[in-house]
């Protein structure tokens, strides 16, 4: 199950990437940041916006991928939770500040709801739930 986690953070940092590289290209959807953002959001363009996405949830997502793939510590867990409850606090913002829905925030709640479930069924199911503990423990 470790192994399974680590990967998604791989995964999800190799998207972040993606996107952050796309938002600062300024291409397609990311060609103009929205004019009723500025100064609601906390960002002002596309690129502070993927300067911080790429930083969080990309170099965030790659070391805790990484450092669960080389590690035999059952801490990966709880980190893919933290992380995962991050993303979707981060997707939910534009919901709050602008009340107002947008379609990628849906893949956003995906992805986050996938990571969070993946850290706690780790927790849960490797070896008894005894890994909890330790992570407690330490």
């Amino acid at each position: 199950m470790k192994k399974f986690v680590s990967s998604y953070c791989l995964f999800l940092s190799l998207s972040a990437f993606f996107l952050g590289s796309y938002m600062f290209l300024g291409k397609g959807a990311f060609a103009d940041f929205p004019p009723e953002w500025i100064g609601i959001m906390p960002f002002s363009s596309w690129n502070s916006l993927a300067l911080f996405g790429i930083i969080v949830f990309g170099i965030g997502n790659a070391g805790v991928g990484i450092y669960g793939l080389l590690k035999k510590s059952h801490k990966v867990f709880l980190l893919s939770i933290i992380l995962g409850t991050w993303l979707f606090l981060a997707a939910e913002l534009p919901i709050i500040l602008m009340g107002e829905w947008y379609l990628p925030l849906v893949f956003l709640f995906l992805a986050s709801a996938i990571q969070v479930l993946l850290g706690v069924i780790g927790l849960l199911t490797n070896k008894g739930g005894k890994s909890l503990n330790k992570i407690l423990n330490s």
